[in-house]
């Protein structure tokens, strides 16, 4: 493929999916480990909101520090800190050290807030318009075929070993993608942004921006509702460990058809986004979010455990394809002197859906059951995807008659 020959990109992507790896391994392990420690269902969204909310509440202001920062800089350090913190978690044995565990998932939240405005300033800056399209989906379609794959390894090895290790291998594979970042070629960024411009007004600029931008914040609106109802994975987590008693490799495994559905929507993305058109992406975007609602439905009153992969293998297709989308449009609508403070602000909006929705699934599943909240989570997605295709139908009319 041409764009990875491209050296900026390439190196991107290399680094990306060292760390994705990592954090697959991750992931799992600090499930394994709250389980260990508390075994509430509760517990299990309290330790998504210590991650969502320092990664929101940093994100307020990341963009608008970042982008007057060297970028290569920024991926590197964060790296850094990233592989110092996760090792740490490898040592947390005793209920006591709780706290410890919440307040590491902190820190590495704080830190990864900055990575991703770095980030997509250096793809936009190293990929050209016609390109980005392709990248955002190589890199989604990566990400979920390492999900497939890193999760069935991480479940082998939680099975056979202690999950401890994982956390070891995440602070490796961190520093490995350190050492890829130190030999990524200058990026050159074209903006007109003063460096004399306080951070205050930078920051103030950025939501005035996308108050006028009205499309920026229609896209933004649609990730946040497609971030609520990707919150049922943190319900399906007590799910699988509590409710059907399942072991950890189970839920690990689980993670299959999740990956999958991405890698599914990084092919299909590609093939049908250029014959459709804006007006026929906008019809896909409100479809997903139907298509969702109906699945998450669907996870939760299946029995057999194929079918309930099924479920999860069409929601995420569905959830991975609204993302392609609409990052790619938001990389498209934004300005370049705007890009850090817009996507930062997206970060900020979208993973305060998530984390909110989190705590409330979370309890919800622990007080009333999964079966039920999944009930709700379906008729806000069917709602909300209505919603986004009257909205659109409604603006393509209004053009029209212009």
């Amino acid at each position: 493929m041409a764009l990875l020959k491209h050296p900026v990109f390439r190196r991107l992507y290399a680094a990306h999916i060292i760390h994705i790896i990592g954090n697959e391994f991750t992931f799992i392990a600090v499930v394994g480990l709250l389980h260990d420690l508390s075994g509430s269902g509760l517990s299990f969204a309290a330790g998504t909101v210590f991650r969502m909310v320092p990664y929101v509440l940093t994100s307020f202001f990341s963009g608008a520090l970042v982008e007057n920062w060297d970028k290569q800089r920024v991926m590197i350090t964060v790296n850094l800190l990233r592989g110092i913190l996760v090792s740490l978690f490898f040592f947390i044995s005793s209920p006591t050290y709780l706290w410890v565990a919440f307040l590491l998932l902190i820190a590495v939240n704080i830190c990864s807030a900055f990575f991703q405005p770095a980030m997509q300033v250096a793809i936009v800056s190293a990929v050209a318009e016609k390109d980005r399209l392709t990248a955002n989906s190589l890199l989604q379609g990566t990400t979920s075929f390492l999900i497939i794959v890193c999760q069935g390894v991480a479940a082998i090895l939680v099975y056979l070993f202690s999950y401890r290790y994982n956390f070891l291998l995440d602070a490796a594979c961190y520093m490995f993608s350190l050492l890829i970042l130190l030999r990524l070629p200058k990026i050159v960024i074209d903006t007109n942004s003063s460096l004399a411009t306080s951070f205050v007004a930078r920051l103030q600029e950025g939501f005035r921006y996308i108050a006028r931008k009205k499309d920026i914040g229609q896209v933004l609106l649609y990730q946040m509702a497609e971030r609520v109802l990707g919150a049922y994975y943190i319900m399906l987590i007590y799910y699988i460990l509590q409710e059907r008693g399942e072991g950890l490799y189970v839920f690990g495994l689980l993670d299959i058809p999740l990956g999958l559905g991405g890698v599914f929507a990084g092919i299909v993305v590609t093939k049908i986004s250029d014959r459709l058109g804006d007006k026929g992406v906008s019809a896909v975007q409100g479809w997903t979010l139907v298509a969702m609602g109906l699945s998450i439905y669907a996870v939760f009153h299946i029995t057999p455990i194929f079918g309930l992969a099924a479920a999860i293998l069409v929601c995420s297709l569905a959830s991975y394809s609204a993302s392609i989308l609409s990052v790619t449009k938001l990389q498209r609508l934004a300005d370049p002197d705007y890009l850090a403070r817009v996507f930062s602000i997206r970060e900020m909006a979208t993973m305060g859906s998530f984390s909110a929705s989190c705590l409330v699934l979370g309890y919800g599943a622990e007080k009333v059951g999964s079966a039920v909240v999944s009930g709700w989570l379906a008729v806000f997605g069917v709602i909300a995807g209505f919603l986004w295709l009257w909205t659109r139908s409604r603006l393509e009319r209004q053009v029209a008659d212009m």
